[in-house]
């Protein structure tokens, strides 16, 4: 009968024992429990690292924290940055805070076109943030004619995310 265990409790065996085999899971967690409890200058401290290693999640993460000011002065061009790198390897949740960044024009000039492809990279991805992702890409898309969206389409299928490194 122990193959019926629920997925909940199949994950709860997994992720320490995950975390006991890849060091980098333990921080991203501890980094992400930090931030949850408000420990921003803790969660800078665990994820900072892993950013500077090329993971996400964490530079995800630390544009989060740029963003906000969370337990450090807010500056969105920073944030940016770090959603662009973290979106050019292809994570969702980047790809969807740069699409906001961009049609708002926090932190970089507004630009819609570009806004508009970054959205749809995030909503194709099938995660939690494609349907928000799906639904700014069809708000920014009505702006455009049919000859600038084909442009922006092909761009978007032009795009590869960076090698892993």
């Amino acid at each position: 009968m122990w193959y019926f265990l629920g997925a909940g409790l199949l994950l709860s065996i997994a992720s320490p024992l995950l975390a006991a085999v890849n060091p980098a899971v333990a921080a991203i967690d501890a980094g992400i429990g930090a931030y949850a409890a408000g420990d921003y200058a803790s969660a800078r401290s665990r994820l900072r690292p892993l950013a500077d290693r090329d993971s996400a999640i964490a530079e995800t993460m630390m544009g989060a924290m740029v963003a906000h000011g969370q337990g450090l002065s807010a500056d969105p061009a920073a944030a940016v940055g770090w959603w662009l790198r973290a979106a050019n390897r292809g994570y969702a949740p980047a790809q969807l805070a740069l699409a906001k960044a961009l049609a708002q024009g926090r932190g970089v000039a507004p630009d819609n076109g570009r806004a508009w492809i970054w959205a749809r990279l995030a909503a194709r991805s099938g995660t939690a943030s494609a349907t928000e992702a799906s639904a700014l890409a069809n708000r920014l898309g009505r702006g455009f004619g049919a000859a600038k969206l084909a442009e922006l389409e092909a761009d978007r299928v032009a795009w590869r995310p960076w090698p892993a490194g």
